[in-house]
């Protein structure tokens, strides 16, 4: 018997062409609206699932960035037991982000990765180094935007 934990999605932005995947992607992990009073794709609704199998966050992030790689989503599933929750946030022509995350899908850092950043000798002409929280900065940067007003980004083809 394998675990279970909750599964959420957040889909910001769509093109058309998408569309078929990402319904098949939620309706394949048994994802609700938030809203049940939808019976399409709300940009922005939180969808999601009391109980799936550990490791469907990777498999519907796998599906939706082989299958809707224009989509811009993040989700995320919750920690079982002592291990943490996995999360993942795409947006096209920015990125994708994957790491660990607690059950309100808040990445998780660890002080040690802070510090040795902090630490690095700089090798990049900014003067910060390429690591993977300033590899990431503009894609966070843009995916609070989202998470703020809940609105869909701009993507190509919306």
């Amino acid at each position: 018997m394998s675990d279970l934990s909750a599964l959420q999605l957040y889909v910001y932005a769509m093109p058309e062409e998408d569309r078929a995947a990402v319904q098949l992607g939620i309706d394949d992990n048994c994802l609700e609206p938030y809203d049940a009073s939808s019976s399409t794709i709300v940009l922005g609704m939180r969808y999601l699932t009391d109980e799936v199998p550990v490791g469907s966050a990777h498999d519907l992030a796998v599906h939706l960035l082989t299958k809707a790689p224009g989509t811009a989503f993040e989700l995320w599933q919750d920690p079982v037991f002592e291990h943490p929750g996995h999360y993942v946030a795409h947006l096209p022509g920015l990125g994708t982000y994957e790491g660990r995350c607690d059950s309100q899908g808040s990445p998780l850092v660890k002080l040690t990765d802070v510090l040795d950043t902090l630490t690095t000798t700089p090798d990049s002409a900014s003067g910060l180094p390429t690591d993977e929280f300033t590899r990431h900065g503009p894609l966070f940067a843009a995916l609070r935007r989202a998470q703020t007003t809940r609105h869909p980004l701009t993507c190509a083809g919306t």
